[in-house]
Order: C-alpha cells, then structure tokens, then sequence
C-alpha cells in the first residue's frame, strides 16, 4: 500500500506510520515496510516540481492508494494534487494537530480494513 502525503507534519506522519507498520520514504520506488509506504512531499517550490509530482499521480495512480493533503491552502500545488489524485482516493485533512492526526489515523485505518468506512472519516 502506498500513501503520498503533502502538507502532513513529519512527525504525524511517523508516529501514524510506525503504528501501523508503515515506512516514510522519499520516492514511490522505494519499498516500504510490512504494511507498505507513505511518501511525503516536499513543498512545492516551481512550476516544474508541480507538472512532475502531477504527472507522477496520473502515471502511477495504480499504485497509489490514498492521497492525503493536510491545512489546504487553496494553492497551485492543493488545486493540482486534487485534480491529479486518483478518483476516490483523495482526502483533505484540517484542524489543530491532535485533530489532523485523528483523521490521519481513521483515513489509514480504513484503508487497512481495520474500521469501516461508514463508522466515519
């Protein structure tokens, strides 16, 4: 399973990931642990990074299972991450930490068949 993630603060994203067995990595080639990988982005910084992390998501969104954008600004890099994720599998995070890290723990669980989708993301 492989989850990219942008606008997520690091340490979310490994505490999420070593609970369930994740791996953070730095590319989508990269293999990651028994549960799989999440990649977190980097941020955005030119137009060239926007088209290649966007045609990533058109190429590749077979490997892909979530897309998960956290305190969306409305910017390029969130109106293009959105428009390139792939249908059903793009979810937008918002609210203090301990908010944003609930909902991150929901929208994994999910995925994992570990709760159900109706019990509430």
């Amino acid at each position: 399973m492989k989850i990219l993630l942008y606008g997520i603060p690091a340490e979310t994203a490994g505490r999420i990931a070593a609970r369930h067995g994740f791996e953070v990595t730095a590319s989508l080639d990269e293999k990651g642990g028994a549960a799989g990988a999440m990649l977190a982005i980097p941020p955005i910084a030119s137009p060239g990074q926007l088209l290649s992390l966007y045609n990533t998501l058109i190429t590749r969104e077979d490997e892909i299972d979530a897309v998960i954008v956290g305190e969306a600004n409305h910017c390029d890099a969130y109106d293009t991450i959105r428009y390139g994720s792939p249908q059903g599998k793009f979810f937008t995070l918002s609210g203090d930490e301990e908010t944003l890290e609930y909902e991150f723990e929901r929208i994994v669980e999910s995925l994992l068949g570990l709760l159900c989708a109706h019990e509430g993301i």
